[in-house]
């Protein structure tokens, strides 16, 4: 079952509080220790729109990053574009986190109803491309566009912008080419459990820079 299918489900149940403490737990078991030993990384937490709808969990994932001296600039903190449609009860809660030290990303971004007005009054600090659109990006005219209109909003408002689900590296030329510094997907590395993630990682500078080479001698 996909988070597209249990999160509304337990949203309507009255059960994503629960869910979301449980990520949060898990998040710190198995990775605050790791996350601790190298500070420069991080890791991001998806939240729920419910979640946006009060500060607790600002409090809870501090004290957690805290005990497991994590910084807090190692925790990003998410939620989809449509749990943003409410801006005025959203608003405030991603301005208490970003207060607190977090930085705030509008994930699956071009999926929902936002506009140059909404993202200005969010006030986040990374928006996150949806994959829908990369698939497509160098096959179909219309998301080419679409992905373009949303890196010149970003840059307009001075936000980081994230591609999703990037799978070739005629992708990343594309998004390289119009200053997307950030991607992620499968053309780096697939979901992974978390032990044989940190094994990994002690191959990604090697396996990265390979990649930033070919790109270069590709461009």
């Amino acid at each position: 079952m996909s988070p597209a299918e249990f999160i509304p489900l337990a949203e309507n149940e009255g059960l994503i509080a629960q869910v979301t403490d449980y990520v949060v737990d898990e998040v710190f078991a198995d990775l605050g220790e790791f996350l601790a030993s190298h500070p420069q990384l991080y890791v991001a937490i998806n939240l729920s729109a419910t979640d946006f709808h009060s500060a607790r969990l600002i409090s809870q994932i501090s004290e957690k990053a805290q005990s497991h001296a994590v910084c807090i600039n190692q925790i990003k903190i998410e939620v989809t574009e449509r749990g943003f449609i409410d801006v005025q009860k959203t608003t405030p809660v991603i301005q208490a986190f970003r207060e607190a030290g977090y930085e705030v990303a509008i994930d699956d971004f071009g999926t929902g109803y936002s506009n140059l007005h909404n993202l200005s009054s969010l006030n986040v600090d990374i928006l996150k491309i949806d994959k829908s659109f990369i698939d497509t990006l160098t096959t179909h005219g219309t998301s080419h566009t679409i992905v373009e209109h949303i890196i010149e909003m970003a840059r307009s408002l001075h936000l980081k912008t994230v591609a999703e689900g990037v799978e070739t590296l005629e992708q990343v030329k594309w998004l390289h080419k119009r200053g997307v510094r950030y991607c992620q997907g499968w053309h780096f590395a697939k979901a992974m459990p978390v032990q044989e993630f940190k094994q990994w990682l002690v191959k990604a500078p090697a396996l990265l820079n390979a990649c930033a080479q070919s790109r270069q001698a590709e461009i």
